[in-house]
């Protein structure tokens, strides 16, 4: 009898683990223009890490290609967050590995606007940050490659511009060069005399 019971137990609880949880907490939701937080996966129940939506942006849905345990995607798979803003459809395409519900380990992140490229990312995350690797805005013709912290080059990094390669240690997206300041992701006034 005990066997039979501890074999249904053990039978039942993937199924009881892989059963939608719901919605996020209210107070751990992404906000547009605010906070970075979750959204829901209508159709599956997971829970996708998002932020840098913009304020103003509406119809916030997410979609998940992997499993979820216990709420956040989890393992291997494709996130995609997509809203409308000022008329134009955005998506937010990560390909890679969710711990928790956030990009951790080897990715790409694509952000379109009604189909089209407007940035994208590839290299290594941790907790939902690229930490080293490629920015490519393709309507600028720039290309940012090396380290990162917080969303800004920090650390040995290569900036093309145009026909322009700028190579040097960044600190918290700006280069010191002879008298004057190279900025990428954030603007130039912020690097002169303020703590990087």
């Amino acid at each position: 009898m005990r066997r039979t019971l501890l074999a249904a137990c053990l039978l039942l609880a993937p199924a009881a683990l892989a059963q939608p949880v719901g919605e996020p907490p209210a107070a751990e939701r992404m906000v547009p223009g605010g906070r970075a937080g979750w959204v829901a996966d209508g159709k599956g129940g997971c829970w996708v890490w998002a932020g840098g939506i913009e304020a103003g942006a509406t119809g916030v849905t997410a979609r998940w290609s992997g499993g979820c345990p216990r709420g956040p995607a989890e393992g291997a798979g494709r996130s995609v967050v997509e809203w409308q803003v000022r008329g134009h459809r955005r998506e937010m395409i990560f390909d890679g590995p969710l711990v928790a519900g956030k990009a951790e380990g080897d990715g790409r992140l694509d952000v379109t606007e009604d189909g089209e490229l407007v940035s994208r990312e590839t290299g290594t995350y941790h907790d939902d940050r690229l930490v080293r690797g490629r920015l490519e805005l393709p309507r600028a013709n720039l290309v940012f490659e090396g380290s990162w912290r917080f969303g800004q080059p920090h650390g040995q990094g290569e900036l093309r511009a145009g026909g322009e390669v700028i190579v040097g240690d960044w600190e918290n997206g700006c280069l010191r060069r002879k008298d004057s300041w190279v900025s990428f992701t954030r603007p130039a006034e912020q690097c002169e005399g303020q703590p990087t």
